[in-house]
């Protein structure tokens, strides 16, 4: 997840920053050159760094981090042309397990929704935090998956219409009968095997690989639901 303590837009000055380093002849970038040339602290600088490893902008290795051929063409023009940085990067996110998430989520085209019912509506477990949930929204509006009302609710763009439907339950009258639950049967449910703060200890390849599972789980049963 994205950390909380800053706007997504700084952290896609991240993303624009390590090609900025990789387009001068070095293989990799490092966090003082990201530091460095963002401004932003280090401490912040890491978890983004993860955050866009595990949605596919980069790649990580001894020597710091890399973007991918994805990575690049967002953060390339980042710097001098936002506006159809954005475009590209709803594009290329149309592969990542953020954008599988929204479009099995019950979040539905022309409803107008806030942030919160947003994040819940994503978040794959109700236990877990709903913080970085809500700042993922924020990355949602940047890549234009969501549109802003003028009075600040936030609806599904126009764009992702014809996934959302396409992944929407079915209605009651096609769906068979619920079974009734055997009193003697424990509860199920989606439960992490791991803590938040055991996320954010992970590395890179193993946050990513973590929440593309989770966003696989989530896809399966959103069909599910009734």
């Amino acid at each position: 997840m994205p950390p909380v303590s800053i706007q997504a837009d700084r952290q896609m000055d991240v993303l624009s920053a390590v090609v900025s380093t990789c387009t001068t002849g070095r293989s990799a970038a490092k966090v003082h050159d990201i530091a460095q040339e963002t401004g932003l602290e280090r401490k912040g600088i890491h978890p983004t760094l993860r955050f866009l490893t595990g949605t596919g902008l980069l790649t990580s290795g001894p020597a710091g981090w890399t973007p991918t051929v994805s990575g690049v063409r967002v953060g390339h023009p980042w710097a001098t042309d936002r506006d159809g940085a954005r475009t590209i990067f709803g594009e290329v996110w149309r592969e990542s397990w953020v954008y599988r998430l929204l479009a099995g989520s019950s979040v539905r085209p022309g409803v107008p929704f806030s942030a919160e019912d947003i994040a819940k509506a994503m978040r794959p477990y109700p236990t877990s935090t709903l913080t970085p949930w809500v700042h993922l929204v924020d990355w949602l509006e940047l890549a234009r998956y969501v549109q802003r009302d003028s009075d600040g609710s936030l609806r599904l763009a126009t764009a992702l219409h014809d996934d959302a439907e396409a992944a929407a339950p079915e209605t009651e009258q096609d769906q068979p009968p619920t079974p009734t639950a055997d009193p003697a049967s424990p509860a199920l449910g989606l439960v992490l095997p791991v803590s938040m703060d055991q996320l954010t200890h992970l590395t890179a390849e193993d946050y990513g690989a973590v929440m593309r599972s989770l966003a696989t789980i989530y896809e399966v049963l959103s069909r599910q639901r009734a």
